[in-house]
């Protein structure tokens, strides 16, 4: 009923949540990049700001489509599935190791200022995406048990 023989509930519910938020992810951040020359248009701007408004959308969005399904919606999963402190743990490490430790080494000490921080930011969620991915494989997830 839920896919291959001995895969429960739990584990058809995540591969078809995570195909689902992964293509309506791709989709949306097309949609917003193709539509950020039009945004711009309502200010005015200087050419080398138009294109680091263009970097930093496109830097995003390839990455929003990307990572942040499985760093945002998988964690979303876990968390429901009851492995609440787990999540918890590695958001706020890689949010310090990642996003705040990053954003000052690129933004700052490698002078790459917005980007660098853009950069932090992907680092972060490709971060979370990676550990909660494995967390999500290797099952210990289903250890806890949910009220």
């Amino acid at each position: 009923m839920y896919g291959k023989p001995g895969c429960g509930a739990a584990d058809f519910y995540f591969k078809k949540l995570t195909k689902i938020t992964l293509l309506i992810s791709t989709v949306w951040n097309v949609f917003i990049f193709l539509l950020t020359p039009l945004f711009m248009r309502a200010y005015a701007l200087e050419p080398e700001t138009k294109q680091l408004v263009i970097w930093l959308v496109l830097i995003h969005n390839i990455f929003n489509a990307a990572a942040f399904p499985f760093s945002g919606a998988l964690s979303n999963g876990l968390r429901a599935a009851g492995d609440v402190k787990f999540t918890m743990y590695v958001s706020i490490a890689s949010t310090i190791a990642g996003r705040l430790f990053l954003s000052y080494v690129l933004g700052i000490v490698f002078d790459m200022g917005v980007i660098g921080i853009a950069v932090a930011m992907v680092c972060d969620w490709i971060i979370r995406a990676v550990i909660f991915y494995l967390r999500q494989k290797s099952r210990k997830w289903k250890e806890f048990q949910v009220i």
